[in-house]
C-alpha cells in the first residue's frame, strides 16, 4: 500500500514543481499540499474506504484547485497579461478530481448521487471523459428515468446532437415505460427541436413566429447574438420530407406546418404515455400544460380530446373534479394577483363540484369542495380586491353560506367524517355562532360521533368557552362539564385521549376537588389499561403537572401511588428517574437513591432493555462510584448477553 501512495505522491511532482514556478503557490503550502494528499491517499487505500473519504478528497481538490485559479486571475491582472500560455498545473487538479470521482462510483456503483456529482463536474469543466461516464452510468442505472433524461438533455444542448438525444429518449422509455417524467421530457424535448428548426428559418426570413407562446418580438439581430447554436447544423435527417422543404411555398402554410408537425408530435407523444400509465392523472394534467405553453395546430381539439378521456377514465376520482373546478378560477394560492376572479368563474367552479358529487357522492369529493370554498374565502379575505371579486353580480354566490349549505348537504347524503364535523363546528365558531356551534357539536356527538376524540375535544372547549363569558361561573356548570369531560375519558382509550386530558389538566387545575376527582378517573383507568410504553404517557402527564403546579413532594407521592398499579408503563419510569436525577445533580444523596431505586423496580420488567441500562451504567459513571458502576456493568452483561456490545465499555 506504502509502494502505491509513494507511485502517486511522485507522479504529482511535475505539477507541484510548476505550480512554485509559477508563484501561486509557496514552498511551505506545497508541502502542505502534500501533506493532505497523503493523507487521502492512504485512506482510499484502506480494505474498505469509506464514501465520506472519496467526497472529503473531491472537496479538497476543488477547494484547491478554485484557490490556484484565484491566485492565476490575480496574478494576471497584476502583470497585465491576459494570455498566458496553460501548463502542466492548469489541467492536473481537475483529471485528479475525475479519477478520484471514476474510483468512488466503481466502489459504490449503487450511489445514484455520487453519480450525478460525477456527471455534473465533468459537464461543467467539459471534461472529454463525460460520454463514458455517462454510458457508465446508464449501463448501472438502467432503470433510473433521470440518467436518461441527463444523458439526452447533454446531447440535445452540449452536443447539438437531435439525433443522438431522440435515441437515447427512445432507450429511457424502453427500460423505463412508467415513468412520468421521461415522457414529459422527451415530448420537451421534440417541440423544443420543431422550434429550433422552426426558429432558424424565422432568423434565414423564411418564416414568421415560433411554436413558444410570447407577447414579446425581439429584434432580429439581437435574437441571432443570443441564440448563436441554432445556426450549427442540426441532424434533422429524421424529421418529415415536408420539413426539408419549408423554402418553397406559401409562408403561412409553412407556419401551419411547423404547427401541424408539432400537434402530430405530441398526439403521438400522448399516445404512447397513457397507454404505458393509464392509471395516471397528473401525466395529463402536465401534457396540458404544455399544450397550453405551445402555439399548436388545432391545439384547442387537441386539449378537448385530453379532457375526453380525462372524464372518462377518472370520472370516479375526487382529484379530477377537484383539478377541473380549479382551472376555472385564478391561482387561489397568491392572494396578491391582479387578476379578480368574478362571479361567473366561481359559479362555473361550484357547478363542477356538484356535477362531481353526482358521479362520486363520498367524503373524499367534500373535502374536495370544501376545501375549495375555505381557500376561496381565504382568497377573498386577503385580497385588496375582494369588493371587486364578488360585487359584480347582484346574485352572485357568497362563499361563507354556500359552505356551510355544502357542510350540510354532507351530512344530510351521510358523507359526513370526524374531519369534516370539526371544520363545520371551527367555521361556525369563526363565524362567531357560538351557540350553534354548540348545538351542532352537541348533535354529532350523540351520535355517530360519540367516541371522536377531536370532536369532542372541539365540543367541551365550547363549552369552556361559554362559562369563561360569564363573569362569574357557578360550580352547577363546572361541574356539568367536568362530568361531561369524565364520561368520554372512560369511553374513549387512554392513548387516544391525549386531547382532552391535556385540556382537562390546563382547565380543572385551580379547581382542587375536581382535579383531584380527574386523578382518581385516571387511577382507574390506569389500573384497567396500564401504562404507555409508547406514545401518550398520561401518568407521567399527571406528574410532571403536579411537579410544576404543587412542587417535588406532591409529585413524589403521586407517582408512587401510579408505580403501584399494575404495568405503569417505562414511560413513567423514565420520567420519574429524570426528575430524581435533576436533584441528585445539585447533590441531593437521597434523590440519588431514589433514582437507583426507580432503575431496579424498571428493569425486573424492562430487563432487556439496552437503553434502559445504558443509562442506568452512565448515571453510575457520572454520579456514582467505580464499583457501583462495574456492578451496573457486570448485571447488563449478565442479563443482556449477546447486546452487551451496545453498552460502552468501562
Amino acid at each position: 500500500m506504502a509502494d502505491v501512495v509513494q507511485y502517486k505522491m511522485e507522479r504529482m511532482l511535475p505539477e507541484l514543481d510548476d505550480l512554485e514556478r509559477r508563484g501561486l503557490f509557496s514552498r511551505h503550502e506545497i508541502a502542505e499540499i502534500v501533506k493532505q494528499r497523503r493523507k487521502f491517499e492512504y485512506r482510499l487505500k484502506r480494505p474498505s474506504p469509506l464514501k465520506q473519504d472519496f467526497v472529503a478528497y473531491i472537496d479538497y481538490e476543488k477547494s484547491l484547485d478554485a484557490l490556484r485559479l484565484l491566485r492565476k486571475k490575480a496574478q494576471m491582472k497584476k502583470t497585465g497579461d491576459r494570455k498566458v500560455k496553460k501548463s502542466v498545473s492548469d489541467y492536473a487538479g481537475v483529471s485528479r478530481i475525475i479519477e478520484i470521482y471514476r474510483l468512488a462510483t466503481s466502489r459504490f456503483k449503487g450511489d445514484i448521487e455520487l453519480w450525478f456529482q460525477y456527471l455534473e463536474f465533468c459537464r461543467e469543466r467539459r471534461n472529454g471523459r463525460m460520454k463514458k461516464a455517462l454510458a457508465q452510468a446508464i449501463r448501472f442505472h438502467p432503470k433510473v428515468p433521470g440518467v436518461w433524461i441527463y444523458a439526452a438533455a447533454w446531447e440535445f444542448d452540449n452536443n447539438l446532437n437531435a439525433a443522438a438525444a431522440r435515441a437515447l429518449m427512445h432507450s429511457g422509455l424502453r427500460a423505463c415505460p412508467t415513468s412520468e417524467d421521461l415522457w414529459v421530457e422527451y415530448l420537451r424535448m421534440e417541440l423544443t427541436y420543431l422550434n429550433k428548426l422552426k426558429a432558424r428559418k424565422v432568423v434565414l426570413g423564411e418564416d414568421e413566429g415560433t411554436l413558444a407562446r410570447s407577447g414579446k418580438n425581439a429584434k432580429d439581430e439581437q435574437w441571432r447574438d443570443e441564440n448563436k447554436e441554432l445556426f450549427m447544423a442540426l441532424d434533422d435527417k429524421r424529421e418529415d420530407g415536408k420539413l426539408s422543404n419549408l423554402h418553397e411555398g406559401d409562408p403561412k402554410e409553412k407556419v401551419d406546418l411547423f404547427r401541424e408537425q408539432g400537434l402530430s408530435v405530441l398526439r403521438t407523444v400522448y399516445s404512447g404515455s397513457i397507454k404505458a400509465l393509464p392509471s395516471s392523472f397528473s401525466l395529463r394534467t402536465r401534457f396540458l400544460e404544455i399544450l397550453a405553453a405551445t402555439d399548436l395546430a388545432h391545439s384547442e381539439d387537441m386539449r378537448n380530446e385530453i379532457l375526453a378521456d380525462m372524464k372518462r377514465d377518472f370520472s370516479e376520482e375526487p382529484k379530477y373534479w377537484d383539478w377541473l373546478a380549479r382551472q376555472e378560477v385564478i391561482d387561489l394560492s397568491n392572494p396578491e394577483s391582479t387578476e379578480a376572479m368574478t362571479a361567473d368563474q366561481l359559479s362555473t367552479a361550484i357547478q363542477v363540484y356538484e356535477e362531481g358529487l353526482k358521479f362520486v357522492p363520498s367524503a373524499s369529493m367534500f373535502d374536495c369542495y370544501v376545501k375549495f370554498l375555505m381557500d376561496v374565502i381565504h382568497f377573498r379575505n386577503q385580497s385588496s380586491q375582494s369588493s371587486e371579486h364578488f360585487g359584480a353580480s347582484s346574485h352572485a354566490i357568497d362563499p361563507t353560506s354556500h359552505l356551510l349549505v355544502v357542510f350540510e348537504k354532507a351530512e344530510t347524503m351521510g358523507c359526513i367524517t370526524e374531519d369534516l364535523a370539526c371544520q363545520h363546528v371551527s367555521f361556525l365558531l369563526q363565524l362567531g355562532k357560538v351557540d350553534e356551534a354548540k348545538t351542532l357539536a352537541e348533535k354529532l356527538c350523540s351520535g355517530k360521533f360519540s367516541e371522536a376524540v377531536q370532536l369532542w375535544a372541539l365540543r367541551l372547549s365550547v363549552e369552556m368557552r361559554l362559562i369563561q363569558k360569564s363573569c362569574t361561573p357557578n360550580k352547577a356548570a363546572l361541574s356539568s362539564v367536568f362530568e361531561l369531560m369524565r364520561n368520554v375519558l372512560v369511553k374513549v382509550p387512554v392513548s387516544e385521549a391525549e386531547t382532552i386530558w391535556l385540556m382537562a389538566f390546563k382547565y380543572f387545575s385551580t379547581h382542587k376537588q375536581l382535579f383531584d376527582k380527574l386523578v382518581e378517573t385516571s387511577m382507574t383507568l390506569l389500573a384497567k389499561d396500564g401504562g404507555s410504553d409508547d406514545g401518550f404517557s398520561l401518568s407521567s402527564a399527571i406528574v410532571n403537572f403536579v411537579l410544576q403546579r404543587d412542587g417535588l413532594g406532591s409529585a413524589r407521592e403521586l407517582y408512587k401511588r401510579f408505580l403501584a398499579l399494575p404495568h405503569p408503563g417505562l414511560s413513567l419510569y423514565r420520567n420519574c428517574i429524570e426528575l430524581e436525577l435533576n436533584l441528585a445533580s445539585s447533590g441531593d444523596k437521597i434523590s440519588l437513591g431514589n433514582a437507583r431505586k426507580l432503575y431496579d423496580t424498571a428493569l425486573t420488567t424492562y430487563d432487556q432493555d439496552t437503553g434502559l441500562w445504558r443509562d442506568y451504567y452512565h448515571m453510575e459513571v457520572q454520579m456514582g462510584t467505580s464499583e457501583t458502576a462495574a456492578a451496573v456493568h457486570w448485571r447488563a452483561r449478565k442479563t443482556l448477553k449477546t447486546n452487551i456490545s451496545l453498552l460502552p465499555s468501562q
